[in-house]
Parts: C-alpha cells; sequence; structure tokens
C-alpha cells in the first residue's frame, strides 16, 4: 500500500491549519494591542490634572481669540497638555491601533468640543511655531465628525438601550 498520498494530504492539511492559526493568533495580538492601549488611555484620562485641563479648557467659548489663551499662563498650559493627550490619540487611531469608534465612546465628545474651542488658536500658533501644531489633533476632530460612532448622535444611553451581556 503506497503511503506517500496519505503523507502529502496530511502535510497539505498540516500547512492549511498552520496558516489558519496564524492569522487567528494575528488577529488576536492586534485586538489585545488595542485592549491594552485603550487601557492606558483611560488611566490617562482618569487623572486629576486631565480632568482639570478639560475645565479649565471647556470654559472657552468656541473659537475662542488665541490671544485669550495665550496671556493666560494657566489656560496656555492646559491647552498645551490636553493638545498633547489629543495629538497622541490622532496618531493611535491613525496607525490603526486604536479604532476610531472606540475613541469616540470613549471621549469623542471632548475631542470635537475642545478642538472647536482651540481652532483658532492653534492656527495661530501654526504661523508662530511651525505647521505641525496640533495637526493630529485636527485630523482626530475632522474624522470623529466625518465617521462618528454608530449612535454618536442619539448618546449611549439611547443607541444602546437594548444591549445585552
Amino acid at each position: 500500500m503506497n503511503l506517500a498520498p496519505l503523507a502529502n494530504l496530511a502535510s497539505g492539511l498540516a500547512v492549511v491549519f498552520a496558516v489558519i492559526f496564524g492569522t487567528l493568533q494575528i488577529r488576536q495580538m492586534a485586538k489585545t494591542r488595542a485592549l491594552f492601549t485603550a487601557t492606558e488611555l483611560v488611566h490617562a484620562m482618569l487623572t486629576a490634572e486631565f480632568a482639570r485641563t478639560v475645565r479649565i479648557v471647556m470654559t472657552l467659548p468656541d473659537d475662542a481669540d488665541p490671544a485669550q489663551i495665550a496671556d493666560d499662563p494657566e489656560m496656555a498650559a492646559a491647552a498645551l497638555s490636553i493638545g498633547h493627550v489629543f495629538e497622541s490619540l490622532g496618531v493611535l487611531v491613525f496607525h490603526r491601533i486604536l479604532p476610531l469608534n472606540l475613541v469616540d465612546d470613549l471621549m469623542g465628545g471632548y475631542v470635537r468640543q475642545i478642538w472647536r474651542k482651540l481652532r483658532r488658536h492653534t492656527e495661530q500658533r501654526r504661523i508662530d511655531v511651525g505647521i505641525s501644531q496640533g495637526e493630529w489633533m485636527q485630523w482626530l476632530a475632522e474624522r470623529l465628525d466625518e465617521y462618528p460612532s454608530p449612535g454618536k448622535g442619539a448618546g449611549a444611553h439611547v443607541a444602546h438601550r437594548h444591549w445585552r451581556p
């Protein structure tokens, strides 16, 4: 009895199984990386300093006068601090480390609102310091507006009220 065809079949099945298993492992690794990054993001947001900077910047009107921010050292520091967080988020979303919808669900409202408040200030900083000022914060705010998380307009409490574990 010739076992060569059976050995070839077994070998082929082993290769197919290895490719499928490898693909599943890569997908799982990507999910784990995104989960870890999201967890670190939440840790960064759950600090008293982050909450303080959000509170300070949220007192500004939309399209605040750049001088109003630049002339107030506390406001300027808060704008810089929150800008760094949102710049990092934008880069993580762009490189697909964090899904856009996850960022939208976690803090999309803050990103949109703070961008509206800091837009003119950021544009002035680009003139004064360089084009890279606030680039990823703007990119992120624009992507959130362009591709909002499902149900974002209604609010999670309405859009996801039928969710079950």
